[in-house]
């Protein structure tokens, strides 16, 4: 009867684990969301998709080609398109290029939903991917 009973509540309490989940991944993913916010301007119905939003985590993929990186933030990956007019910022230095973005840098990156596309309109590293920027070599020399 015991047993029973914990089997309940560890598969309820997990079942309620994935649905919050779930939830908070589908709502961070609708390009719908917020739009009960007043419209900045007065410009056409296209102009829902210009809103500003913003995703932070760790570049997982640089495709230089392309011209896009791919953010995994806490559920989701992103692919954002890194346009020319997109400002990249690595500490403190405002004209750094998508060469100087890194797999495993943190970053925060702004973007725009235009059409089925991504935008970056700026993309700020807060810190490294590589082990120096971790902590993780001495400074001493062997």
């Amino acid at each position: 009867m015991k047993r029973t009973r914990c089997a309940y509540w560890l598969g309820t309490g997990l079942a309620t684990v994935v649905l919050l989940l779930v939830a908070t991944a589908w709502a961070s993913d609708d390009p719908n969301a917020g739009a009960n916010a007043p419209p900045q301007s007065s410009q056409t119905d296209t102009s829902s998709d210009q809103r500003d939003q913003r995703v932070s985590g760790r570049i997982t993929a640089i495709d230089t080609a392309a011209q896009t990186i791919t953010v995994k933030a806490l559920l989701l990956s992103k692919v954002i398109k890194v346009g020319s007019g997109a400002q990249i910022s690595i500490e403190g230095n405002t004209s750094a290029a998508l060469s100087d973005l890194k797999v495993g840098d943190r970053v925060e990156v702004s973007y725009r939903l235009e059409g089925d596309t991504l935008n970056a309109q700026s993309i700020t590293r807060t810190s490294s991917g590589s082990k120096e920027s971790q902590g993780g070599s001495s400074s001493g020399a062997n």
